[in-house]
């Protein structure tokens, strides 16, 4: 007889309730920021930009050569060192406000709009797709599920059947994505001509992006508004580990959490980001439907709503979550097509010199996001200067190097301490910086075809897991810049040192050194992290989440190890383990499961083994109770997890004293309110 799972004792290795991931602070409706978080980022964004002042007063008045070539290369230095004052001065302006508001959920759409959420998939596998096909489904209020297979595959079609969710594939395949959206968009208005009802609102979701509880409720009720034609949510990742995840909410986080929630009114439009997002059907007909003419289809789209007159909004509440690049390789893949599509449009609409149908605020965004790919390469630039600078052995500072030293470590300290609370303690340096020069061979893509205007061969970002594990392979272009760096440094140390020839005053080598060696550190980190064993490809399909609960294995209390959408995996008596090879297993709101067994082994205790588990292929039902047992997750399912947090939200806590003090900043930013659905 099966022992009642609600009331067997707790497993004597059962311990407290992990850590949970930074996008479950946003799981409550949107709000305004929690007024400390809104003090201390003023007071930062001010300490930042007056330090910066300082600095480059400081220089001109006091450090400067009184004549000559040495005055013009100290204020080419100096300029170099002023650049940022003009992105802090329009970040302080646009980013001051990040209060958030939307209107209340709804129980049904408003005035009887009918709703149809679409989920394009290609080659994803089934550990992917699974879980956004079935929380898609078991969404509220009533709606249609429809998956846009372009890879013609029979199984997609039978988890559909499986799920209650509407097949749909296209004789021709053109136009990646945007050509798959806008089969489906055709098909609409084809069947409503015919005589069906008509759909007047797409929730659209990449494949890999598991929609909350709350997507629909929280969404369509600002389409009341009949200006509203897009509304963007966040866009969250619940595989921790992932090669931009910063143990805070991840590289994304910034933008999503900060600069798109000081964008959240009429004039500052946020663009569409592919996923998480509903779309009024009768503004996507009017503009002609999604953009085919550049890889970046919804940033291109959502500037044809904004020029066709229609307003956008964003949503500043995790609705769904989704998978983050694991590896470096990956990584670089998605940020090269999101930026080659960035400077497509750039020239397609000529956004340097065309405001037409725009606000300034829209202007100032869409070029500087557009231009803000051609990061990497101006990192490069901008670094020959103070290397330029130190070979010619210019006097660039007449200040003792102490002094300068001193002045240019307690500048930029206040600016780390300063930017990094005026962004909310939405990033940790050492990642930003890491990811910065990792994405420097993005920004030469993304100049080289300015350049050229060759059409870029581009990739869909891989989800599968590998047959081996390998590490990612270090961009050529860095290895070089590491090694010119490293060698001028060196150089100049040596030249210091009296034992090569050396032009440089000690004054003017501290004031170009410092900065190579703050960049030679960023590239560092970034070869360290590329190289890193944790961001070396995986051979799961799916991420496991180490999730705190007890099951019953053929009637035996046991304990969940660890859980993913396709197993999991137990700690059970030993008498369990009898060479089976397949289990009933029982789990805390969740239907009954039949598990392959794919390992047993003895655990550290001698009354206790470990068992790894999988689903059946083709075991669609299974698939589904682990997907929502996982994303859906019931009040009590899981000891010590609150109420409306799904399971996949656990996490493991992470080992740097700096990330949790910045994870625990960063959930202060709003006031903490409980998850609310209609």
């Amino acid at each position: 007889m099966a022992i009642d799972i609600l009331s067997a004792r707790p497993p004597k290795h059962a311990s407290s309730p992990g850590e949970i991931a930074g996008w479950a602070d946003l799981l409550g409706p949107p709000s305004a920021e929690e007024r400390r978080s809104r003090v201390m980022a003023h007071l930062g964004g001010l300490a930042a930009l007056t330090a910066l002042i300082g600095y480059v007063t400081w220089r001109v008045v006091f450090t400067l050569p009184s004549s000559g070539p040495n005055l013009v290369a100290a204020i080419v230095l100096v300029a170099f060192e002023a650049i940022p004052l003009i992105g802090m001065v329009f970040r302080l302006g646009t980013l001051w406000n990040i209060d958030s508001s939307a209107p209340a959920p709804v129980t049904a759409a408003p005035d009887g709009m009918r709703v149809a959420v679409l989920i394009p998939t290609y080659d994803e596998l089934a550990e992917v797709i699974a879980p956004t096909i079935a929380a898609a489904v078991a969404l509220e209020p009533a709606h249609e599920t429809w998956v846009l297979d372009d890879g013609d595959r029979p199984w997609v079609a039978e988890i559909c059947r499986t799920y209650g969710a509407r097949y749909v594939c296209r004789p021709v395949h053109d136009h990646a994505k945007a050509g798959n959206l806008n089969h489906a968009l055709a098909l609409i208005a084809d069947e409503a001509a015919a005589g069906a009802e008509d759909i007047d609102l797409l929730a659209v979701l990449d494949c890999d992006h598991v929609p909350l509880e709350g997507f629909l409720t929280s969404t369509l009720g600002w389409f009341a508004d009949p200006r509203i034609g897009l509304v963007q949510g966040p866009q969250s990742f619940y595989n921790a580990g992932a090669f931009d995840d910063d143990g805070i909410n991840g590289e994304q986080g910034l933008f999503f959490n900060v600069r798109m929630a000081a964008r959240n009114h009429p004039e500052a439009g946020p663009f569409w980001c592919g996923s998480t997002a509903v779309v009024r059907t009768a503004a996507l007909r009017e503009i002609g439907g999604v953009a085919t003419d550049t890889v970046v289809a919804d940033m291109h789209t959502t500037l044809a709503l904004i020029r066709a007159g229609w307003r956008t909004a964003y949503h500043h509440q995790t609705l769904a979550v989704g998978l983050a690049p694991s590896t470096a390789e990956q990584y670089l893949l998605q940020r090269r097509r999101w930026g080659l599509g960035a400077m497509q449009v750039l020239v397609k609409e000529g956004l340097w010199g065309a405001k037409r149908g725009m606000s300034w605020r829209n202007y100032y965004e869409y070029l500087s996001g557009s231009l803000w790919w051609l990061e990497g390469a101006a990192t490069v630039l901008v670094l020959m200067v103070p290397v330029a600078l130190l070979l010619t052995g210019a006097q660039t500072s007449t200040a003792p190097p102490l002094t300068f030293a001193a002045v240019f470590s307690a500048t930029f300290a206040i600016r780390l301490w300063g930017t990094k609370r005026f962004y909310r303690h939405q990033l940790s340096w050492t990642t930003a910086l890491a990811l910065r020069m990792v994405r420097i061979p993005v920004g030469l893509s993304c100049a080289w075809w300015l350049l050229t205007r060759r059409s870029p061969q581009l990739q869909v970002t891989p989800k599968a897991g590998s047959a081996v594990r390998t590490k990612s392979r270090v961009p050529r272009v860095l290895e070089v810049l590491l090694a010119v760096l490293v060698a001028v440094l060196g150089y100049a140390a040596v030249g210091l040192a009296g034992l090569v020839p050396w032009r440089a005053t000690p004054g003017a080598t501290v004031a170009s050194g410092i900065w190579l060696l703050i960049a030679a550190t960023a590239v560092t980190l970034g070869v360290r992290r590329i190289r890193a064993v944790e961001y070396a490809s995986s051979r799961r399909n799916a991420p496991r989440f180490t999730v705190n609960s007890t099951v019953t294995v053929n009637g035996f209390a046991s304990e969940l190890v660890d859980v993913s959408v396709g197993g999991m995996r137990a700690r059970v008596p030993f008498w369990v383990l009898a060479d089976q090879t397949h289990v009933q297993v029982e789990m805390r709101g969740a239907r009954p499961l039949e598990l392959l067994v794919v390992r047993e082994e003895r655990g550290a205790a001698p009354d206790e083994g470990l068992i790894s588990l999988r689903t059946v292929p083709g075991d669609w039902a299974a698939m589904r109770t682990l997907s929502l047992w996982l994303f859906r997750t019931l009040p009590g399912a899981v000891p010590g997890l609150p109420d409306g947090v799904p399971a996949a939200a656990s996490t493991v806590p992470p080992s740097s004293l700096s990330v949790r003090q910045g994870r625990a900043a960063s959930a202060r930013v709003r006031t903490a309110m409980a998850p609310q659905h209609a």
